[in-house]
């Protein structure tokens, strides 16, 4: 199963590398202030995230929708380390508990978009990595097994070969 590349920031003081949103660097101890520069999904002016509402039109800016429009700007499946202490729980945030393919993550969260593509949202104990998805399962499973996880289709043809091998020998084995 091919994994994920992952995207992460740089601390700005020591160049080591940084989960986005993190409150310091563990390396050199250093606070690193950040902003989250994205279009405002009302007006499409250019506003920083991590401010409570936007300049221009005083829409309220939740932090998870600048993360969502950061991956979207990113290959599909290009995971962004996101720090945990740095936001609210996907579940507050409309993401609802999904799978995902198993890589040491204590849960998986997703969240379908408009135009039918989902995001993924994947807990560690130390941050989230969130990417985006061609065809989130939420809206068609089979379509999100052709677009985004065909490695499972190995699997089951894996599975589907040896077990049918395996219940032909018991066959021929019983009518013995």
């Amino acid at each position: 199963m091919p994994k994920s590349s992952v995207s992460t920031s740089a601390c700005p003081h020591c160049e080591e590398s940084l989960d986005y949103l993190g409150r310091g660097c563990e390396a050199c101890g250093q606070r690193v202030p950040w902003t989250w520069t994205e279009q405002c999904w009302v007006c499409e002016e250019q506003v920083d995230y991590t401010d409570s509402c936007c300049p221009h039109c005083q829409v309220r800016l939740p932090i998870w929708d600048g993360i969502v429009a950061r991956v979207r700007g990113e290959r599909p499946h290009t995971d962004l380390r996101i720090s945990k202490d740095a936001v609210p729980h996907p579940l507050d945030a409309g993401f609802v508990r999904h799978t995902g393919d198993p890589r040491g993550q204590h849960a998986d969260y997703r969240r379908p978009l408009p135009d039918g593509r989902g995001v993924h949202v994947k807990e560690y104990a130390d941050c989230y990595a969130v990417h985006w998805d061609k065809v989130d399962p939420l809206e068609s499973w089979l379509g999100h097994l052709v677009a985004d996880a065909p490695h499972w289709f190995l699997v089951g043809g894996f599975l589907a070969f040896k077990f049918g091998r395996s219940a032909r020998l018991l066959a021929g084995y019983i009518k013995r």
